[in-house]
């Protein structure tokens, strides 16, 4: 399954990704994220986020300022790919992630039936409350 959300923020492209890739703040604007735990090693960054419901997932992520930040994770039914690109916009920037989840045995498959509406109703809700967060700051 693969769906695109996006968002336009009113702030340039520099301050966005700057507020994007400041992974320790994350649970201030995430709609999901309790906590985070970040690590690196060279060009890769470890992000381990725990969800409201205590759930932990292992994100590794790469990043190109200040254009785009791919990562991948994997929980129990999915495998996600994702990439965020930050793009200049009329009075803003533009952030727009794509997802390819691929769902794992039958509980994945399960869950892809009934999965893209909340997935991207999801990714809007995170988009639009990051684009809250920045413009705030």
């Amino acid at each position: 399954m693969r769906y695109e959300a996006s968002v336009v923020v009113k702030a340039a492209r520099e301050k966005v990704y700057s507020a994007y890739t400041d992974f320790d703040a994350a649970p201030k604007w995430s709609t999901q994220a309790k906590a985070v735990e970040v690590s690196t090693a060279g060009d890769l960054v470890r992000l381990q986020t725990t969800n409201r419901s205590g759930q932990k997932t292992t994100r590794e992520m790469k990043l190109f300022p200040p254009d785009r930040v791919e990562s991948e994770w994997d929980t129990r039914f999915t495998k996600v790919n994702s990439v965020v690109k930050f793009e200049d916009h009329s009075g803003g920037t533009r952030v727009a992630a794509t997802l390819d989840i691929r769902f794992k045995g039958l509980w994945g498959w399960i869950l892809r039936t009934q999965g893209k509406t909340e997935a991207e109703a999801s990714a809007i809700q995170e988009l639009s409350s990051f684009a809250r967060y920045v413009e705030a700051l």
